[in-house]
């Protein structure tokens, strides 16, 4: 954090820049441009002043900006009072068609900016491994690509805003400079001493913000929380509880909110009285102390006037920046996290495989210093085989199935598809032959059709493929039930169904994808007997025809498996069908007794 307090300013330019390329030349061009015609247009009110009083073009008076008017001459273009206005006005509207230009190349830049960030961030957290993926809160991620990356975008307006003040300014203060050195070198010390006044300011601003940030990643965090265990924190009234920390972190940030708005107010208040001054009592110094000529004084003023007013505009933005600062340090941040957790750079196919999975000497632990958890496992899952493993809760079952998934990778031995490893480049064309169904059911915030589906576009084929899946998985009377039948919408993570409704479409899902190799850990242990005993049998329908592998603590579910794997502490203690293991394995035996079944 002090690392991003020292910083300068060359870091929010190469973060921009990363991201930008060319686009931050041409938005100096355009901002340089528009100056130039903007101050010639203003050095000719001299001449016209002139002109009009004297009949003389006043080119004296001009200083070293004398050229404007020896150019105008040398071009064969006679000053008069109505030449000039003509000038004048071509030179504005010009000015105007080259402002337009600018601001809606701004606008594109903007909003390119914002969408590939925020796509850069999707990109990256879905390009990460499982494993890094758990190590990052979720409340972080949340608020980071919704809310922060919003502060990154206003801060990005506010930064090249005050990068085109700045353009603007050293414009007109090289002008000013050409048409009266004296007076602009006074007026210049003025408003550079003034900008001291901001520094102190514009830090505190910077430090705010980043805190702000922090504290909305933990903010969003806490309330995630919260939504997620709602149910628990209710009946236990522990939300009372929670309700505090929610309270307290909310008054944290509004207490540097306030403290931002604070530090806005001042600065917005000196700012214009501080301007008037510093006009004032160079004027005064010109005039009465140094009987400058007037009218020559009155065309740097005008330069000034207007430096001054971009001066005070470049402040401006870039307290506005730095009130968004934090939320390019949090978006930088997050992305760098994702780019080094990426699971794979390169993403080599998979095709089907043909003849089995083997795990050969795998080993598994979560960090060096956990225990193990897989401890030189050895086994070979042959293709359209339903291999099921049972054992006591912390075994190793479901490590099992989260490496089959490419989520984790072996410590130390191999996991071979067809005699060849899964490596970190393999694993995603391997995923696209997996369905996958957890003991914890998936349901999205859609309809049940697309649900099932996964959003695939609604004709007979897709129609028919959905309804028979809603017959395997018991689901067909459900959504006939249903006020808009397959339309019907189930809420956030399925609240609007029950839990064995979850559980069935989530089941269905995975059937509906006609995966190749099913992964069911606990996908019926939130049905009742009867629908448990429908998908059970449909699942035996499907025997011969998937390679299915399943994690069960009911027994019943892996009685007709063709392999069953018994764990114990991470290793396998015996393997068999259902009576070979009741016969050979006095644990399995007990297990079998414990459930009163045979």
């Amino acid at each position: 954090m002090s690392k991003f307090f020292n910083s300068n300013q060359v870091k929010y330019f190469v973060f921009y820049y990363r991201r930008l390329k060319w686009r931050i030349p041409v938005l100096m061009v355009f901002s340089a441009i528009v100056a130039l015609l903007d101050g010639i247009g203003l050095t000719l009110f001299v001449p016209l002043f002139t002109i009009a009083e004297t009949g003389n073009t006043g080119g004296e008076d001009l200083g070293k900006l004398a050229f404007v008017v020896d150019f105008f001459n040398s071009m064969g273009i006679s000053l008069t009072v109505g030449a000039i206005i003509l000038l004048m006005l071509g030179l504005f509207i010009l000015k105007g068609i080259v402002n337009y230009i600018d601001r809606y190349f701004f606008t594109r830049v903007r909003v390119n900016f914002m969408k590939q960030t925020r796509i850069q961030l999707i990109e990256g957290l879905c390009n990460i491994s499982y494993p890094g993926f758990v190590n990052i809160d979720m409340g972080r991620i949340q608020n980071v690509i919704t809310a922060e990356i919003g502060k990154a975008v206003g801060a990005f307006m506010s930064y090249f805003a005050a990068i085109q003040s700045g353009i603007m300014l050293a414009g007109y203060l090289t002008l000013a400079f050409l048409a009266n050195f004296q007076f602009a070198l006074i007026i210049a010390v003025a408003g550079i001493t003034s900008n001291y006044i901001y520094k102190f300011i514009n830090k505190k601003v910077e430090t705010a913000s980043l805190w702000q940030s922090l504290i909305g990643n933990g903010l969003q965090s806490k309330v995630l929380e919260a939504v997620w265990n709602y149910k628990y924190l209710k009946a236990t009234d522990l939300i009372s509880t929670y309700r505090k920390k929610l309270v307290q972190i909310t008054n944290e940030a509004e207490d540097l909110s306030m403290k931002m708005g604070k530090l806005n107010a001042v600065s917005a208040s000196i700012r214009e009285p501080i301007t008037i001054g510093i006009v004032c009592a160079v004027i005064f110094v010109q005039v009465v102390l140094m009987d400058a000529s007037v009218l020559s004084m009155i065309v740097s003023l005008m330069f000034f006037y207007r430096s001054l007013t971009n001066l005070m505009a470049l402040q401006n933005n870039w307290q506005s920046f730095l009130v968004s600062s934090g939320g390019i340090h949090t978006v930088n941040e997050l992305y760098d996290e994702f780019e080094e957790k990426i699971e794979s750079r390169t993403d080599d196919p998979v095709e089907n495989f043909n003849n089995g999975i083997e795990f050969n000497h795998v080993t598994f632990s979560y960090a060096p210093h956990l225990p193990i958890v897989l401890n030189d496992i050895n086994l070979t899952i042959k293709k359209n085989q339903t291999v099921a493993f049972v054992g006591e809760s912390g075994s190793g079952k479901t490590t099992i199935v989260n490496m089959l998934a490419g989520l984790l990778m072996p410590v130390s031995g191999q996991l071979k598809i067809d005699g060849i490893p899964l490596t970190v480049s393999r694993v995603k064309g391997f995923r696209h032959h997996i369905g996958y169904i957890t003991q914890e059911p998936v349901v999205f915030n859609d309809t049940v059709f697309n649900n099932v589906t996964f959003h695939e576009s609604v004709n007979d084929e897709t129609v028919a493929r959905f309804r028979e899946t809603l017959e395997k998985t018991a689901l067909t009377s459900m959504v006939e039930n249903l006020p808009e039948k397959e339309n019907s919408l189930l809420g956030d993570n399925g609240i609007l169904i029950s839990g064995g409704q979850k559980q069935r479409i989530s089941i269905a899902r995975e059937l509906y994808r006609d995966c190749s190799l099913l992964l069911m850990d606990e996908a019926t242990s939130a049905l009742d007997t009867e629908n448990e005993l429908i998908i059970q049998s449909n699942i035996n329908a499907l025997k011969g025809k998937y390679t299915i592998v399943i994690i069960a603590h009911r027994l019943s579910t892996v009685k007709n498996a063709d392999v069953i794997y018994l764990l114990d502490k991470g290793k396998i203690e015996a393997s068999g069908s259902f009576d070979e293991l009741k016969n050979k394995s006095p644990r399995f035996r007990k297990m079998v007794e414990l459930q009163d079944f045979s």
